[in-house]
């Protein structure tokens, strides 16, 4: 299985306690235990996000590959109409 399949896995796991709890709520009340087993429930959640947050690929992280050698003279062609003065020659 891959991690994907795992993650959907525990997401379904998480709404079948919910369910169950919101079920044990409705039949006790609000006692304090199904409360505390509520808060925990959103705490579990709010993991998996943070989880699948980090290993969905990031944009933000992608490496640009800067060459070693000179840059293309043309690209310095208007440098001087930006208020860097003259290249030296």
């Amino acid at each position: 299985m891959t991690i994907h399949d795992e993650l959907h896995r525990t997401r379904q796991a998480l709404q079948a306690l919910e369910k169950s709890l919101v079920a044990l709520r409705n039949q006790l009340g609000a006692h304090l235990d199904v409360l505390r087993l509520l808060d925990d429930l959103d705490r579990c959640r709010t993991d998996l996000r943070r989880l699948e947050g980090q290993l969905r690929p990031s944009r933000r992280h992608e490496l640009v590959a800067i060459p070693d050698g000179d840059y293309d003279e043309s690209f310095w062609a208007d440098a001087e109409h930006e208020g860097l003065g003259r290249r030296a020659l």
